[in-house]
């Protein structure tokens, strides 16, 4: 390093996907897998070669809901899962000065590790009643740069939030939102929203790297939604009312958009899950002798539809 650090937290580290800092990060991590294959030899009991195959560098990005573009939208551009599903982005992670209040306070600071070829492999989207609106992505890569001096600029002072600037929270879920019938008029305390893309790479003759990470499809989307329960689930199961020949009913397809507000009443994020998403886990906890409420979650499961927007 061009100058010596006894730490480094939050304030003298940053991140930014596509030459954009991500504002409101909270949280970030690096990953680096070397993939090495072990290779021995008849006749001798010492190991012969380990054989590097392709590394892997995955990272991991935690941000609060402000306003400001996703994770996902930095590194996509927006849109839906399937029609970006094949961008690729750079990601740059700066350290800075421990003694500066921001990073790249200081002359000739900071120092980078710049990842190229990055695809998003997983994103998560945590709605609580109980803390901030929060988004979880990680992208993998294959390779990883040291800089000197980085490129990744201060992110500024605070969020997005229309009229009053706020990190979005429970009064910022819209009652614009499209929820399956099992949940309208419930007391809602958590919707999260997930997808792991599954990404696999593909290889060539005469190239080391892939020349893809494709994603796995049918690509599972889930959408959960926590209530706190005034009574039983209300979901009615009678499999002995389907005779021979028949094909069951027992969970219809619903549509699900669920919208983000801010303090103005504008909508920020809208997730659109569209309209072929099923019921597919209901379960039923709490309320025991601690004095704890019953909470019930609602799990619904569709496929390769999910637009964000914001």
């Amino acid at each position: 390093m061009a100058f010596a650090n006894n730490r480094v937290f939050y304030a003298s580290h940053a991140l930014s996907i596509n030459d954009t800092t991500v504002q409101g990060g909270q949280s970030v991590s690096v990953n680096t897998n070397f993939n090495l294959e072990n290779v021995f030899q008849l006749g001798r009991l010492a190991i012969y070669d380990n054989v590097p195959l392709d590394p892997e560098v995955e990272i991991t990005v935690n941000k609060v809901l402000d306003g400001h573009p996703t994770i996902f939208n930095l590194a996509t551009g927006g849109g839906s899962l399937v029609g970006t599903a094949n961008q690729r982005s750079k990601v740059e992670l700066a350290v800075g000065k421990d003694t500066d209040g921001a990073i790249g306070a200081t002359a000739g600071t900071p120092n980078s590790i710049v990842m190229t070829g990055c695809y998003i492999s997983s994103l998560t989207y945590t709605i609580p009643v109980d803390g901030n609106f929060t988004e979880d992505v990680t992208l993998i890569g294959t390779s990883k740069e040291i800089t000197n001096p980085g490129a990744v600029a201060a992110p500024t002072g605070s969020p997005l939030g229309g009229a009053n600037p706020a990190v979005l929270r429970r009064q910022n879920y819209s009652s614009t939102s499209t929820v399956p019938n099992e949940v309208q008029g419930k007391r809602l305390s958590q919707v999260t929203i997930s997808a792991d893309l599954g990404r696999e790479a593909i290889y060539e003759l005469g190239r080391f790297e892939p020349y893809h990470r494709f994603v796995n499809f049918p690509l599972e989307i889930t959408v959960a939604f926590d209530v706190i329960a005034d009574d039983h689930d209300n979901v009615d199961i009678d499999v002995s009312q389907v005779g021979q020949c028949q094909n069951p009913d027992l969970a219809d397809e619903q549509e699900i958009v669920i919208r983000l507000c801010n303090s103005a009443g504008a909508i920020t994020y809208t997730f659109n899950l569209e309209d072929k998403c099923t019921l597919q886990t209901v379960a039923y906890s709490g309320g025991d002798t601690g004095g704890g409420n019953v909470t019930i979650t609602y799990t619904y499961l569709t496929y390769n539809t999910l637009t964000i927007t914001g």
